[in-house]
């Protein structure tokens, strides 16, 4: 019964469009610019804490083989517990991470062989050698 009703009321369409289909500007309605007054302070916040292209960026350091290497490497050694995370107080472990960690540096050294610079093939070789050996000391139980 309440369907039938529904169907015999019909329903009502409201032109929101700023423009006339001639392309004049509509006047505002008086209840528009009330609710822009009542928008949430958070959504004007959002607008006024955009940074602005005056204020100087963040630059970061370019991307290259090594530096991708060294990001690896360094969670390695969270994960093996040698590093923390700000704010934390104690180191925690993460072995199965650590050597799922290593064994990725392990297959960019294999898929990359004959293509890397001598100080990427280096830097390569030296970093999974540190991490191994890292590795065995924290499976040990010692650091």
């Amino acid at each position: 019964m309440e369907d039938e009703s529904r169907e015999n009321q019909g329903f009502t369409v409201r032109d929101k469009r700023r423009f006339t289909e001639e392309g004049e500007k509509r006047p505002e309605p008086e209840s528009s610019k009330n609710k822009e007054q009542e928008r949430p302070r958070q959504e004007q916040t959002a607008e006024t804490t955009r940074p602005r292209p005056d204020e100087p960026k963040k630059t970061l350091p370019p991307v290259d083989f090594a530096g991708f290497i060294v990001g690896l490497a360094e969670t390695a050694l969270l994960q093996l517990g040698y590093l923390k995370i700000k704010g934390q107080e104690q180191a925690s472990k993460d072995l199965p991470g650590a050597k799922h960690t290593i064994d990725l540096i392990a297959l960019l050294e294999e898929k990359t062989r004959g293509n890397l610079t001598e100080e990427e093939k280096k830097i390569l070789t030296d970093t999974l050698f540190q991490l191994r050996m890292a590795f065995v000391e924290a499976s040990k139980g010692g650091q």
